[in-house]
């Protein structure tokens, strides 16, 4: 009977980790070597920009390059409440994400290589962007700090 206690124990230890706070996994992130300085943005420009009522978000970061008209590196990481919002949020970052390809690419080829990699994502109920030189970098962190307890392998969202 004590042995099978402590099997239980043991295995409700190892089952369902906290994923890291969306902030705390942002500060990870910044500390990537060549990252420019990044400022988050207020909500009012988060609703401007990408037309969330950021309400609909458990936590969520979104941060740009400080010098946006310099660099075009974007962190954008949400949780959504509601699994419903889920499509909403990627549809709206993936056209997003279009808008920063087709801008960089007649304006500013060095920035247009950075979003070679970025993709929208999506591993349970988080929706992450990121566009920045050290993506592969960047998203390792990311994925780390989520799977602590998203089980479900992240997914590349397409328009």
């Amino acid at each position: 009977m004590c042995t099978v206690l402590c099997l239980c124990v043991l295995a409700s230890c190892g089952g369902n980790a906290q994923a890291k706070p969306l902030a705390d996994i942002y500060e990870s992130v910044l500390k990537v070597e060549n990252m420019p300085e990044m400022t988050v943005m207020p909500d009012e420009l988060i609703t401007a920009v990408f037309g969330f009522d950021t309400a609909i978000f458990e936590e969520y970061v979104f941060a740009e390059a400080a010098s946006p008209d310099v660099y075009a590196d974007v962190i954008v990481m949400a949780k959504v409440a509601d699994k419903a919002n889920i499509d909403t949020v990627s549809e709206s970052l993936d056209t997003y994400l279009y808008s920063i390809k087709e801008y960089t690419e007649s304006y500013s080829p060095e920035n247009f290589a950075k979003t070679a990699d970025s993709k929208v994502t999506v591993a349970g109920n988080c929706v992450y962007l990121i566009i920045t030189d050290e993506y592969f970098e960047a998203e390792q962190i990311i994925i780390k700090g989520l799977n602590a307890s998203a089980p479900e392998a992240p997914q590349t969202v397409t328009a």
